[in-house]
Order: C-alpha cells, then sequence, then structure tokens
C-alpha cells in the first residue's frame, strides 16, 4: 500500500537504513530480557478483578490509569456462551463490565478510585464495555473504550467529561468497528491513540482476509470524521501464548517510529521512518530493509514518558506465567481462567534505557 500523503517519512533512507543496520547489529549481542530480573509489582486490582490492556494520562498533577477489568472467575462461562452465540449468558457473566481507574501522584502510587462503567446503549455494546484510552479535545476529557455486542460486534465507542470523574457517553456510538477491507466477524479492538501535528492517530488491532492478524491505523482531528489507513503491520497466527496480534502501541522517537505489540510468547518491537508502515522493502543489497524481534515474555504493554523524560513500561505476567506452564507441560488452555487467572495479580514496572534505538529494560530501583 503507498503511503497516505498524510503520513511521510520523518527520517531519510539513507539516515533510516544507518539506524536499523545499528539496531540489527545491538540485536546479534544482545537475547531477550528476563521478566522477573528487569520488573517490580506496583499495582493490585481490588480482590476478585483483574487488570490487562490498560492506558495511562497525566492530567499536570497526577497520573490516571485506565485499564480492562472484571470477575475472571466468569471466564468459562462467557467463553463457552460466546462459543454458542449465547449473547444473553455472554452479557450477563461479562468480564470486561467497565474501564478500572486508579490514580496517583507517580506510577508507584496508583491506588484504586473506581470501576467506570458506561451504560449500555445498544445491541453493539451488550456484551462489553471496557479498555478506555482518554485524550483532550476540545476544551474536554475524551475517552475511547471497546465495546463488543449481539452478532459478534467488536468495536469503538466514546465518552466525554468535564473533570476526569464523570463520564457521559457520546450520541453517535460505536464511532467504527472493522474496516471494510476485514471480512465479516473479525476482531476490532485493543486501540492505541497517539496525537502527531494536530492529528490523532488509532491504532487498533484486527484482521484480514487472507487470515493474517493486522495492526491497522485510522486518523481523525475531531472525532467525528475518520479516515482508514489501512494495515501498518501483519502476521500469521500464533499456536503458542497470544493467538493474533494484540495490545499494539507506536511512539515517536528521535524522528522514529517504534511499533511495540503482544503476539505468540511475548513483547516485540519494529521501528519505522513512518507511522503507516512498519514493514519495507530492501532497496539495495546492502539495505537489510525492516523487520521485527522478540524482547521477552511481557503482555499488554505500554510505554509513558515522565516529566522528567524517563521512559517506563508497563506489562503483566500472563506471557510469564504461559511460558512456565509449557516448561511443566501443564495445559491451561487460552482463555480458561487457569491461563487467564495472573492478571488478578495487576501491574508491573520496568524501566527504559535507551541504547540508540533499542529499549534495554530495567528494574527500577526505589520510586
Amino acid at each position: 500500500m503507498a503511503l497516505d500523503p498524510l503520513f511521510g517519512v520523518t527520517v531519510s533512507d539513507e539516515a533510516f537504513g544507518e539506524r536499523f543496520l545499528a539496531l540489527h547489529k545491538q540485536l546479534f549481542a544482545s537475547t531477550e530480557q528476563e521478566f522477573n530480573d528487569v520488573t517490580t509489582h506496583i499495582y493490585t486490582p481490588p480482590k476478585g478483578l483483574f487488570q490487562v490492556d490498560h492506558s495511562f494520562f497525566h492530567d499536570g498533577a497526577n497520573w490516571h490509569f485506565f485499564y480492562v477489568t472484571g470477575d475472571m472467575t466468569l471466564s468459562d462461562i462467557h467463553t463457552a456462551a460466546m462459543a454458542k452465540a449465547d449473547w444473553e449468558t455472554a452479557s450477563k457473566n461479562t468480564v470486561e463490565p467497565g474501564i478500572g481507574h486508579a490514580v496517583g501522584k507517580t506510577l508507584f502510587e496508583l491506588e484504586y478510585k473506581e470501576m467506570i462503567k458506561p451504560p449500555m446503549q445498544g445491541d453493539y455494546d451488550y456484551i462489553t464495555r471496557s479498555n478506555g484510552w482518554v485524550f483532550r479535545y476540545g476544551g474536554r476529557y475524551g475517552m475511547i473504550y471497546g465495546v463488543r455486542g449481539k452478532g459478534g460486534f467488536v468495536g469503538f465507542s466514546l465518552m466525554w467529561s468535564d473533570d476526569l470523574e464523570t463520564w457521559t457517553p457520546g450520541d453517535d456510538n460505536p464511532i467504527f468497528g472493522p474496516p471494510d477491507w476485514a471480512p465479516q466477524g473479525t476482531t476490532c479492538k485493543d486501540v492505541h491513540v497517539i496525537e502527531h501535528e494536530g492529528r490523532f492517530l488509532l491504532y487498533y488491532i484486527t484482521g484480514d482476509h487472507d487470515g493474517y492478524c493486522c495492526i491497522a491505523l485510522k486518523s481523525t482531528q475531531d472525532w467525528a470524521q475518520f479516515d482508514d489507513h489501512g494495515v501498518v503491520f501483519r502476521s500469521a497466527p500464533m499456536m503458542r501464548g497470544t493467538l493474533g496480534i494484540e495490545s499494539p502501541l507506536v511512539i515517536h522517537r528521535d524522528g522514529l517510529w517504534h511499533l511495540f505489540f503482544t503476539y505468540g510468547i511475548g513483547l516485540w518491537h519494529a521501528v519505522s521512518p513512518s507511522p503507516q508502515s512498519f514493514v519495507r522493502a530492501r532497496k539495495h543489497s546492502f539495505n537489510v530493509g525492516s523487520g521485527f524481534y522478540l524482547l521477552g515474555a511481557f503482555h499488554a504493554t505500554e510505554l509513558v514518558q515522565d516529566s522528567d523524560g524517563n521512559w517506563w513500561l508497563t506489562t503483566d505476567r500472563k506471557e510469564e506465567t504461559r511460558a512456565l506452564n509449557r516448561k511443566a507441560g501443564r495445559l491451561c488452555y487460552r482463555g480458561s481462567y487457569e491461563d487467564e487467572k495472573t492478571l488478578e495479580e495487576g501491574l508491573y514496572l520496568s524501566r527504559i534505557r535507551w541504547e540508540g534505538d533499542q529499549p534495554i529494560l530495567e528494574k527500577p530501583q526505589g520510586n
């Protein structure tokens, strides 16, 4: 797919080639990082609830932590009901009834505040309402959140607030579902939002007619009209760990775009000179093009930068637990409570030290 003129490259081909080659060489002299060596536990959800995909928003004084939550012990009932298209049972036993919200002065001081429960607005959000991402627009706060409904619909809705406490659902929900180029019934979830040059870039996951898992991109300037920019990355489903691509996140650092995503046995990383494509063809025999690599057994991650310029990675321990189960020959099949219960532990934190364009994870020292 040709690059949209809205998204020209931010570094030249020559500069990107040099930086990519430097990163490629670094990866030949390093390996995946071990979960326990580089993380510290910082947040536990209330008893009986879990925490997984999440986002952060800083209001100038506090960090606000928004995350997927619910009662994971319902997962076996819910999964079985969804498989049979029993929407009523799935709704009554939903594992994602709303958005968890915690607040803290620092990432080490997060305290649970509430579960935000958007009211059901129609068949499209009959099953779940979760995974919120907060942004500023038009003098107020917006939240885009995931919805799932009857007939297998998945997509996104909006809420608005003046104070980050009282939320009112938008009038035009859902704002979008799977793109026209995706097959009917495919997924559309796990949004990540980044603002760049007056435009909001929305990265989310879906699938295509070839059976590939896709990270797709939409953009908007007004949260009313959304432009579709197609696929930025795709790959075949994995047989171990996370089946499809999940939890995409993108950052723009020193002119380069970094894509991170959960897939298979952990967290993967790719770089690009453009926010629209993270796979590039080789132009010359000496140009290695582009690719992606495994950081380690991290799951549903986010990257945040604090006011002092420090970078942090947040994660849960799900893929680490899955790796231990595989080594022990223990069958905890995907979607079962035995597979998901690690999410009840909550959030872990790692500090990032950048060596060029390679993120090196380190265990935080103190707070």
